[in-house]
């Protein structure tokens, strides 16, 4: 279109010319439309107003039959959603919540939105396909119609999460990432970081409902642990970033979910105050140029300055505590020791590997937050002090006496996971399975359970130790404690996929465990539901039927029976579990039936949950059909949802050799259409369990003369993380199963005693 150096600190204002058929729609662009001209040819020419002095990606401009399904126009502040013309009606929460965003955002950063450019919109297209999931163009933002269409009574609930998410996360780019960029994609953290945290933390506040501020944790802190605990794991700040596939590759979990973890850290840190007045410094300061970690840890210490929240923590500043964590890569455990009798606490940090024979001697500068059985607060989450050296020692007075626990990382809001020695973990989870096990914060027992999977996979505690501290799941009503265990549950039953003598076991121990979720919440939707509550249903169920639960599985078959034959509509939330199981207990008809309901559906989040369960069906034949129809023209499986089917297909363990003989057979094909052959290869090897999974694959990539040598190397990768997967499960087999196997001894006594219960309320009723 115009000739333009593409790097983010290279700035301009642009002047837009669009001719287009008379008989589409007004073009759309990043400000409104200044002049109109009728030209001979049937086209009109439209010329926009000069955009604010920006980076060329985020130039945009729209020529199409969509229609404005919502506009508003406050004075000069123009808003809309525009879609298709069949999916106008989809756009009402959206509308809605956009509105409320920008207001929030706008409030929260003391920049107006519609202040930086007089003529600016506020527009967000929804893209039949678009391959970025979204993307942020300054006044046009663009999204697939998954990520902006929500539709109560026919959207599951996470859509209505992931709608606010998006449109929150892009909406903050209008002020990191547009108004101030990043002056090079090395410190890419900059754009992303802020839009990942305020992508939750704002949208805690717009819409409560949707449970934004726990996904804080459960989502961005929980993957930035994953992507974080290797050796090979880069840091935030990546100077080694130039190519663009060395660009590309920087655009992942790091930058994302990490950076926005420490943000969230930082925050909580300074205090609300402080790091409003520190965002505003630097965005105004910076408008319309570049940004660099420097001036913003300027901008957040005239915050500090001006409110004095750092003065309880002499000899550190913003820029030391904030480079200790974006230029050093990995996070630390801190592992707390306790002599109850002196009282006197240590803690000693190290960096978490999850290979447990690797070790480094980084420091970070950790804020420490903690608190008491005497005396419980989790809602202060204002640091006691800064962990900076490898260990510290101090005391923490009237412990002693009833040895009462100590917890510490309040509400998670430090980015570092914690051990405890074996008394303390003891007393913790002690507290945990009993009567005031409420006590402790819902997303404190998320976290407890959430470490202790990593920890036992990075051989720090004893499996035994978190069997025991999943006995309190009967006792958590929380979707948070829930998805830190399932999450754990799913690790460990992919670990022995294949394993036929521990599968079984795993499974039973896993089913025991979901029972109460079960019990609590049941089969079907309720009146009383809140939207986390819907979600943790689904949740649990998806898992129990997985595993084959009798309940869980008779349900939902009568569900999808009764959708096929009546036509009688299945509850959104629960729309997931009953596809997949129905067609897992179905025939090739039933196959048939959700995929003609895929192809004639008009809501983007219903082809999308469609697609993720087609590959849930027992027959091979339609197995291999679903392959194949992401290959051919005109395919109902849009360009951006291609690696659905293929990850479908993979969760289950016995269609792996159908995916290998299609890989194999069909590798031009595929690397024509994937965008990327890697992810391709790195799905796959992820489902690889076996010796023999593990030699089939690498003779494919040792034989395959088409494939790259990049995406030979990057195969083999994922082929040696897929190994020590299994080499793990291998050597902890015997414990794990000694302890899983007591556990069932265990739990019959416990059946026991609640049927005698359950008697004995029955004959005191009558």
């Amino acid at each position: 279109l115009f000739p333009a150096y593409d790097e983010p600190e290279l700035k301009a204002t642009f002047v837009i010319g669009i001719d287009r058929p008379a008989d589409y729609q007004p073009s759309l662009a990043n400000t409104d439309i200044e002049r109109r001209e009728v030209l001979a040819n049937g086209y009109i020419r439209e010329i926009f107003y000069p955009t604010p002095r920006m980076s060329t990606y985020l130039v945009a401009f729209l020529i199409s039959e969509f229609e404005a399904a919502a506009s508003s126009l406050n004075g000069t502040n123009e808003f809309g959603i525009y879609t298709r013309p069949d999916a106008k009606n989809q756009s009402d929460y959206a509308f809605d919540f956009g509105r409320k965003v920008v207001d929030a955002l706008s409030s929260y950063f003391g920049i107006n939105y519609y202040s930086t450019n007089s003529h600016l919109r506020l527009d967000h297209v929804a893209l039949v396909d678009f391959s970025a999931g979204a993307m942020e163009n300054w006044g046009l933002i663009k999204y697939r119609e998954s990520l902006l269409l929500y539709v109560p009574g026919q959207s599951t609930p996470y859509f209505k999460y992931r709608v606010a998410q998006i449109m929150a996360h892009e909406t903050t780019h209008t002020w990191f990432g547009s108004l101030v960029t990043c002056h090079w994609w090395s410190n890419t953290w900059l754009n992303e970081g802020f839009a990942n945290y305020f992508q939750d933390y704002i949208t805690s506040f717009v819409d409560p409902s949707v449970g934004a501020g726990n996904q804080l944790v459960i989502g961005s802190v929980y993957s930035a642990y994953d992507a974080d605990n290797s050796p090979t794991s880069p840091p935030i700040t990546n100077n080694a970033v130039n190519s663009p596939s060395e660009i590309s590759g920087h655009f992942g979990t790091i930058t994302y979910q990490k950076a926005g973890s420490v943000i969230r850290m930082m925050h909580h840190l300074i205090q609300d105050e402080a790091f409003r007045y520190g965002l505003n410094y630097y965005l105004t300061l910076n408008s319309f140029n570049s940004g660099y970690p420097d001036k913003l840890y300027e901008g957040l210490h005239q915050g500090v300055q001006r409110y004095n929240t750092l003065s309880s923590y002499p000899n550190n500043n913003i820029s030391d505590i904030m480079n200790s964590w974006i230029s050093q890569a990995g996070h630390p455990v801190v592992n707390v020791t306790i002599d109850y009798s002196t009282e006197i606490v240590t803690l000693t940090q190290k960096r978490y590997y999850v290979n447990s024979s690797i070790s480094s001697n980084e420091t970070y500068k950790i804020p420490i937050t903690y608190t008491t059985q005497r005396a419980p607060d989790f809602e202060n989450t204002r640091p006691a002090f800064i962990l900076e050296d490898q260990t510290l020692t101090f005391m923490i007075f009237n412990i002693s006496r009833e040895h009462s626990w100590v917890i510490f990382n309040l509400q998670e809001t430090g980015l570092y996971r914690v051990n405890y020695d074996d008394h303390s973990w003891s007393i913790i989870i002690s507290a945990l399975k009993g009567n005031d096990s409420a006590i402790i914060h819902p997303l404190n027992r998320a976290k407890i359970i959430n470490d202790l999977f990593a920890l036992v996979y990075a051989d720090e505690v004893p499996f035994s130790t978190l069997s025991s501290a999943l006995d309190y799941l009967p006792l958590e009503p929380e979707y948070t404690g829930w998805f830190a265990a399932l999450r754990g549950f799913s690790k460990i039953w992919h670990f022995y996929l294949g394993d036929n003598e521990v599968l079984p076991h795993v499974e039973h121990f896993i089913l025991q465990h979901l029972e109460s979720g079960i019990s609590r919440l049941g089969y079907e939707e309720r009146s009383t539901d809140s939207l986390e509550d819907q979600r943790n249903r689904m949740q649990i169920l998806e898992f129990a039927c997985k595993l084959e639960h009798t309940g869980c599985v008779e349900r939902t078959v009568e569900l999808f029976r009764a959708l096929r034959q009546n036509g009688t509509e299945v509850a959104p939330s629960l729309r997931p579990v009953v596809y997949c199981t129905g067609l897992r207990h179905g025939s090739a008809e039933d196959y048939d039936f959700l995929w003609n309901r895929m192809v004639n559906t008009n809501l983007a989040n219903e082809v999308w949950v469609i697609g993720d369960a087609l590959g849930c069906t027992s027959d091979e034949s339609r197995i291999r059909s679903y392959l194949v129809s992401m290959t051919v023209e005109n395919s109902p499986i849009r360009t951006q949802d291609l690696t659905v089917p293929l990850a479908s297909v993979l969760r289950a363990y016995g269609n792996l050799h159908i995916v290998m003989d299609s890989l194999k057979s069909n590798y031009t094909l595929w690397s024509s259409i994937y965008p990327s052959m890697d992810t391709v290869l790195n799905t796959v090897a992820s489902a690889l369990h076996t010796e023999a999974d593990f030699n089939e694959f690498e003779t494919f990539l040792s034989e395959c003369t088409v494939c790259t040598e990049a995406t030979k190397t990057s195969g083999r990768n994922a082929l040696v993380q897929a190994r020590a997967a299994t080499a793990w499960a291998n050597s902890h087999k015997a414990d794990i199963l000694k302890v899983i196997r007591s556990n069932s001894i265990m739990a019959a006594p416990s059946v026991i005693v609640m049927i005698i219960g359950l008697a004995i309320l029955i004959f005191k009723e009558l």
